[in-house]
């Protein structure tokens, strides 16, 4: 067999219609399949035109692929044809270019043509049922945008009517043994709130069926109530869709019809079904949120009379909820807060936490999770007042203990150098050492006098009284008292001759320079020499205490003033709460002036005090 025969016995095996053309649209071949699907015998077409072409835009819509085809370009396209007999065919072509031999140019075309009719009727039966859900996403959305239930009942009404383009529509509620319509669209107003007995409804029809919808004839049920008494004449066509809440029929959807013919496909009930399960979703929810909204009120009403702050936030750490109260204590208003995380860290569930906001205020804040949401509830109230008067008497008692504890060091050195030391001093040093501890038992009431009526005022520590003073003087007595408790310690006085007299507080004053001086010989466990150096600049007096011992890391000359701050977390082999420099700080500054520390030449620290001179 010839391979030319074997070629056309295969095309006319071919199912699809094949046809080949020349660059003038002249027929070349035209198989079986063409035959079948056009009419035309390959004898009356081949060296003629295609015949199928059905008018004139097919035509230019065809010349138009051929020129891309002959460019070398394959072309598909979905159009119609025109058979012998004069009926138009849906038919999907796929062009290619021809050529005589292998590489050569292109002389003509192929072209395999199916028909689409079944292809194209399940397109627009798909794009139908597209159609209908997309406007079934727009009703169900619709029906969710309003929980008020006459509002939501009507919304059905009208959106089954006008989904399925039906003629009139109906809800009926169920209530007991009788059906009991409550909206209508299309139909006569006073419908509304007439009762139809349930057996003799189509809706008994429905449920006896167990299908959850149905397309029925009107006039095929008594004619006893005004629903089917009025429309079963003019709407003699009629499409219902139950609707459940909580798995229980609730009601239905009634859609008329004018035509008697008018074919209901299963898209049509696919989607009067669908949407009467979202009726019924769209009711449950319209009731449960009158429930709700009714518990809301109260919940409300205590939440905003409630002196606590109160928010809820959501799973993304977003305040949803903000209450009057939460507003007067943080200062940010409704508007500020929704949408925005807490101004606060809130703590873990159960957990109650303190914060300072910016405004100085304390908060307690305790937080419960809602389960079901995802949310948290924070509660917080200020806790400003009784954070206000512990800490007022932490402070009062870390200033009194230190602030007692410097004329007792003076006392308890002075007397250890009388009692281990009694031979071997001369009776005008015994007489010194005890007209000092005299002199200190006196600042020591003195001191305790003004603690208590720094207590009944409410304060912290004693404001001081500014007199003048010599500095100089007050140094060289504070170093002799030191010399007799640290005596592997040298202490070196240089205090310029210029100096004039310092205004402030003695007593304040002596327990800066004490705590200086007792810090350096804690923090110079060694021993080594400590300077103390008095100089004037300008109206005022700079005094220095140098120590040659551990000295403070780069970083943190400045944070050794801070409340409970302990170089390098000393406190353990020092002993000690890191007050004592905090108390310089506050009893300096109370004066005017200020106090620094800063690293020294060699290896130690200098804490350098300025205050007002009296020149």
């Amino acid at each position: 067999m010839s391979d030319n025969l074997l070629a056309a016995r295969a095309l006319d095996a071919m199912a699809d219609a094949v046809v080949a053309g020349d660059r003038d649209g002249r027929v070349r071949l035209w198989n079986l399949g063409a035959e079948r699907l056009f009419g035309w015998s390959a004898n009356s077409v081949v060296g003629s035109q295609f015949p199928g072409i059905p008018d004139d835009d097919a035509r230019q819509e065809r010349d138009a692929a051929l020129a891309r085809v002959m460019t070398g370009e394959d072309v598909s396209l979905a159009t119609k044809g025109r058979r012998a007999d004069g009926t138009l065919v849906d038919v999907w072509i796929v062009f290619s270019p021809m050529r005589a031999w292998l590489d050569g140019p292109i002389d003509g075309w192929l072209a395999v043509i199916r028909d689409a009719t079944q292809q194209r009727s399940v397109q627009r039966a798909l794009r139908r049922r597209v159609e209908l859900v997309g406007r079934l996403a727009s009703v169900i959305a619709s029906l969710n945008s309003d929980l008020d239930l006459p509002t939501v009942l009507q919304r059905i009404s009208e959106s089954g009517r006008e989904l399925l383009a039906a003629d009139g529509a109906a809800y009926v509620m169920l209530d007991g043994d009788d059906l009991v319509i409550a909206a209508v669209s299309g139909l006569e107003s006073h419908l509304v709130g007439e009762r139809i007995p349930l057996v003799e409804s189509a809706m008994a029809t429905v449920m006896a069926s167990g299908r959850t919808s149905m397309a029925l004839n009107n006039d095929d049920y008594p004619n006893t109530s005004m629903l089917i008494a009025a429309t079963s004449a003019r709407l003699p066509r009629l499409a219902i869709g139950l609707t459940h809440v909580d798995g229980l029929p609730s009601g239905a959807l009634y859609v008329f019809f004018v035509a008697q013919g008018r074919a209901l496909g299963k898209a049509e009930l696919s989607v009067l079904e669908l949407l009467a399960e979202a009726a019924g979703a769209a009711l449950a929810n319209a009731r449960a949120y009158d429930l709700t909204r009714r518990q809301r009120e109260h919940e409300r009403a205590v939440i905003e009379a409630t002196l606590d702050g109160m928010a809820v936030v959501d799973a993304y750490g977003l305040v949803r909820q903000w209450n009057p109260a939460a507003h007067e204590l943080t200062g940010l208003s409704q508007t500020e807060a929704l949408g925005h995380p807490l101004p606060f860290p809130a703590p873990g569930p159960g957990v109650v936490s303190e914060h300072q906001l910016a405004s100085g205020r304390w908060l307690e804040v305790l937080c419960a999770q809602i389960a079901d949401t995802g949310e948290t509830v924070v509660d917080f109230r200020d806790v400003s007042r009784s954070k206000s008067i512990e800490e007022s008497k932490d402070l009062f008692l870390a200033v009194t203990s230190h602030e007692l504890r410097t004329p007792i060091t003076v006392v308890q050195g002075y007397a250890s150098t009388l009692l281990t030391h009694w031979e071997n001093i001369t009776d005008e040093e015994r007489r010194g050492s005890v007209e000092r501890i005299a002199e200190r038992t006196r600042s020591l009431a003195a001191l305790v006098e003004q603690l208590l009526l720094g207590s009944r005022a409410g304060l912290a520590a004693p404001a001081p009284t500014h007199v003048v003073f010599d500095l100089g003087g007050l140094l060289r007595t504070a170093v002799a008292g030191f010399k007799n408790v640290a005596r592997e310690h040298e202490f070196v006085l240089d205090i310029a001759p210029d100096v004039p007299p310092a205004i402030g507080d003695p007593s304040s004053i002596e327990i800066v320079f004490s705590q200086l001086l007792e810090n350096a010989i804690k923090y110079s466990p060694d021993g080594g020499a400590i300077t103390v150096s008095v100089r004037a600049e300008g109206e005022t007096i700079v005094a220095q205490v140098c120590d040659r011992g551990l000295g403070i890391p780069a970083g943190e000359h400045a944070q050794v003033f801070e409340r409970f701050y302990q170089v390098g977390g000393e406190r353990r082999r020092f002993g000690g709460v890191g007050l004592g420099l905090y108390i310089v700080k506050r009893l300096v500054e109370a004066h005017g002036g200020a106090v620094q520390a800063r690293p020294r030449d060699g290896g130690g620290t200098c804490f350098e005090v300025t205050l007002p001179g009296s020149g």
